[in-house]
């Protein structure tokens, strides 16, 4: 029976990730911003975050080599921690970048074995939890045989627990999920409290498939937190901040001011009670971020009747 859902499923427990993943927080602490790619950061402070974030019970680490210094920094962390090991994720196929925009990408074997050997030494680990294929809408896709059978190698060799999907699929990657190597994905600004984007196609196949899913930067780089006055005023109107997202977080916003709630508790709390969201994945680069998160997280998933409020709002 073909899987039917289009909108999200509230759920009570903030916690509960549904679907069984081996240990790690259903909370995720994305380490990109950690590394420096989005601007200067502090080794010290960059591994306190971690460390804080571990301290309080985020024990999920997402990092990657085109995340300029984050594995380097996250290896630094584990060095230091003396609790239970973390559930860690990077990812193969773009490799080492000192900024965001950019792209250096290499899908051929020899540099994905070399690539993943690097990743586990940064980390001072044997193995990941997840690999993620980094970026599936650059791929070549008339390697896609070779790809996987790469993946499979280092999943059989132990480097790599897991195999996911590090980015939103598009419609020629689709194909590659019949490979069955894929555990889950990791969709960047299509699963939030101003674009559900992802019940469109992605989630509904992913019910079918058994397949995870990380919700990633659940505060749409910004615009549901600290840089909302600025989006708002800016209107990107590109690929990841749309006006039809600007409109949405406007309502939104109004809806966090009318229950006396800052727009990025309202939004990352929204998203802790979608049934769909398996992980949520948050970035934090100072440890004032971090703790504000925590406390988010403490305070666990909205009501029902304020859940179905953003929802609708969402989709209306």
């Amino acid at each position: 029976m073909i899987n039917t859902l289009t909108k999200p499923t509230y759920q009570a427990d903030a916690n509960k990730d549904n679907y069984g993943f081996s240990h790690g927080s259903r909370l995720v602490l994305g380490c990109s911003g950690l590394g420096g790619v989005w601007g200067a950061v502090e080794e010290e402070e960059s591994v306190k975050v971690i460390l804080s974030a571990l301290e309080n019970g985020i024990s999920t680490l997402d990092t990657a080599p085109s995340y300029n210094r984050s594995e380097e920094f996250v290896g630094k962390a584990l060095k230091q921690w003396s609790g239970e090991r973390p559930f860690i994720s990077t990812k193969i196929g773009r490799l080492f970048a000192e900024k965001a925009d950019e792209f250096k990408l290499d899908y051929t074997r020899d540099t994905m074995l070399r690539s993943m050997e690097n990743s586990l030494n940064k980390l001072n680990t044997d193995y990941v939890d997840v690999l993620f294929l980094h970026e599936p809408h650059m791929l070549p896709y008339d390697k896609q045989d070779d790809i996987i059978e790469t993946l499979s190698y280092i999943k059989a060799q132990g480097m790599a627990k897991k195999i996911g999907v590090g980015g939103n699929p598009v419609d020629d990657f689709y194909p590659f999920f019949e490979s069955g190597i894929f555990d889950v994905v990791s969709g960047f600004m299509k699963m939030d409290a101003c674009n559900m984007s992802a019940f469109e196609r992605d989630i509904p196949y992913f019910q079918e498939n058994n397949i995870a899913y990380y919700a990633a930067s659940a505060l749409h780089m910004g615009l549901l937190g600290a840089r909302f006055d600025k989006l708002c005023e800016e209107r990107p109107n590109n690929e990841w901040i749309s006006n039809k997202d600007v409109d949405i977080a406007i309502n939104i916003k109004k809806i966090a001011d009318e229950n006396n709630m800052d727009i990025a508790e309202l939004s990352l709390r929204y998203l802790m009670s979608v049934k769909e969201a398996t992980r949520v994945v948050i970035g934090s680069r100072k440890i004032a971020q971090i703790e504000s998160t925590v406390d988010c997280w403490n305070k666990g998933a909205l009501s029902e009747d304020l859940f179905n409020q953003i929802t609708n709002c969402i989709y209306n």
